[in-house]
């Protein structure tokens, strides 16, 4: 339909840019170090967070996508998402930033330039270029079905 429009929260790892749904996005919080380790949790499950009551997983998107590790910095958050819309299903994903959300027509997204697999990202949604930055559009529910099928 024309005039379709997305709503994407953008953010950044290792100087590229990615993206999911915002509808998706539950908070954002600045990343304090305050993890509780899990042990033999699998390599990309940092620790867990305790936010209003729920104990919450947060993974770590650059062990997720192979991309090498870097310092953590004033930039680096948390954005806690439900990609089922339940409690039950929060999770939080560390990223080096967020960058910003905004929204998209849906026919300005082309076909993902990345045709190879990044870790247990099998594909992209597509791209879409926003300010002169192309940015990777990931599919939140796809890449959930991944971190599961890894159990």
């Amino acid at each position: 339909m024309e005039g379709d429009f997305k709503t994407l929260i953008s953010f950044g790892l290792q100087g590229q840019t990615f993206a999911f749904d915002s509808l998706m996005v539950r908070n954002i919080l600045p990343y304090e170090g305050q993890l509780t380790k899990v042990p033999n949790a699998r390599n990309f499950i940092l620790g867990v967070i305790n936010l209003h009551g729920n104990i919450l997983p947060v993974i770590d998107m650059r062990k997720i996508m192979d991309i090498d590790q870097q310092e953590i910095t004033k930039d680096t958050s948390i954005i806690i998402v439900s990609p089922e819309d339940k409690i039950e299903s929060q999770f939080g994903i560390l990223v080096d930033m967020v960058k910003e959300v905004f929204e998209v027509k849906t026919e300005r997204i082309t076909p993902p330039i990345f045709q190879n697999k990044m870790g247990l990202i099998e594909s992209f949604q597509g791209d879409v270029q926003e300010n002169g930055v192309m940015i990777h559009l990931i599919d939140l529910l796809h890449l959930v079905s991944q971190i599961e099928s890894k159990k």
